[in-house]
């Protein structure tokens, strides 16, 4: 039975990945940012999300979560996730603009940040959590999104993220009312589903697409709210900081050079090494081990010192950043590319 739990999304999702070839919503060279020489089929986000669903509908009727799944803050998190991957969905298959796809995205989490019973903190003031929330969301969203460029990369330390939320949920008293224990099954199962498309995405096969780095990230970003509400907003950041440390600085490089934010490029971390020739498996395999890291430094750092664990590790992932763009930044540029 255990191996039938744990394989049952892995199999799900790769078979599921595989019916994406049928229907086809092709990721075509740009010339640029894209870095196939030839078109990938896309989308394969889908099958993680439906698997997700299908998980989380067995396990409902199975009592391995809770019968309160649906009223617990459980579900709104699984619904922001699943319209946030339609919004990637329509995106993958007619394609939208970039201004239009930030407003979509910027409404769905305004709206769970509105809607979502189970925030209200009573430390803060209400309209700070919600704006706090509706940020973080947004964030989230367009972080695994803007990560999503290099195979296994995104998804890949996405799991990781999501393994470590499930470590931190696992710390909370199963007998207080929360979400946690429910959203502890369904992150591991979200794990599970990743898994099984990388076993097609690692070669280069199929990409998860919008749809899968907007879903994921909705997910991760409603999982990481519960995560702030039962721990502390730090242990939260701490996740994700191997997408924050990236994105964040080179918004921050790019708008310094007076260079756009909201048009496509390779100005990323792992699309420097790309760009110098590195393999997609050895530049994942970084940004899994400094996931790692912080999935561990989230599980096991008291909520006290959760602050300096994470100001520890920007200093650290920072201070790679920097060194890469003071070394082989400069190089690349350079040889101008």
């Amino acid at each position: 039975m255990t191996f039938i739990r744990l394989m049952g999304p892995v199999l799900l999702s790769a078979a599921l990945c595989g019916m994406m070839f049928l229907v086809r919503i092709d990721d075509a060279p740009d010339g640029g940012r894209k870095v196939q020489a030839a078109p990938v089929p896309s989308s394969g986000g889908v099958a993680i999300l439906i698997t997700l669903a299908v998980s989380a509908w067995l396990a409902g009727e199975a009592g391995l979560i809770s019968q309160n799944w649906t009223r617990n803050g459980t579900q709104t998190v699984l619904a922001v996730t699943f319209a946030a991957g339609a919004i990637g969905f329509v995106d993958d298959k007619w394609g939208m603009s970039a201004w239009l796809k930030l407003v979509l995205t910027a409404t769905l989490a305004i709206s769970f940040a509105v809607l979502d019973p189970g925030l209200r903190l009573a430390s803060l003031p209400l309209p700070l959590v919600m704006a706090g929330v509706a940020f973080w969301l947004l964030v989230t969203m367009n972080g695994v999104n803007f990560m999503d460029g290099s195979n296994g990369l995104a998804m890949g330390s996405s799991a990781i993220m999501l393994l470590g939320a499930a470590g931190v949920f696992w710390r909370v008293d199963p007998a207080l009312p929360s979400p946690a224990p429910d959203l502890a099954f369904l992150c591991v199962t979200a794990a599970l589903a990743i898994l099984g498309f990388l076993a097609w995405n690692l070669p280069g096969k199929l990409y998860a697409g919008d749809s899968g780095a907007f879903g994921i990230g909705a997910f991760f970003g409603g999982v990481g709210i519960i995560v702030g509400v039962v721990s502390t907003i730090w242990t939260a950041a701490i996740l994700f900081l191997p997408f924050l440390v990236d994105v964040v600085l080179t918004v921050l490089w790019r708008a310094k050079n007076g260079q756009s934010v909201m048009t496509a490029h390779r100005d990323h971390a792992y699309q420097l090494f790309l760009r110098s020739g590195w393999k997609h498996i050895p530049v994942a395999v970084l940004w899994w081990v400094f996931s790692w890291a912080c999935a561990l430094a989230a599980m096991n750092v008291p909520d006290g010192l959760a602050v300096f664990a994470f100001f520890g590790l920007i200093i650290v992932g920072s201070g790679l950043w920097f060194l890469q763009r003071l070394t082989l930044g400069r190089r690349l540029a350079a040889e101008g590319h």
